[in-house]
């Protein structure tokens, strides 16, 4: 298992870029991070109210996978 102290201070550092730089959505900001030099619209134009469904989506997903 991953150490999960590792997931508050990306968090911490992810939402420090997001709020210096508001405008991003968070796909957008995501791919501006990860530099793949790839194109994901899906990812790229999702809205972040579109994302927050998405992420109850797949919390819903794993639970029942548990």
């Amino acid at each position: 298992m991953r150490n999960p102290d590792r997931i508050q201070p990306t968090l911490d550092k992810l939402a420090e870029i997001w709020k210096e730089h508001p405008d991003f959505r968070l796909g957008q900001l995501i791919m501006a991070i990860a530099m793949t030099g790839e194109h994901n619209p899906k990812l790229f134009y999702m809205e972040d109210d579109v994302f927050l469904k998405q992420l109850d989506e797949i919390k819903k997903q794993l639970k029942k996978n548990e």
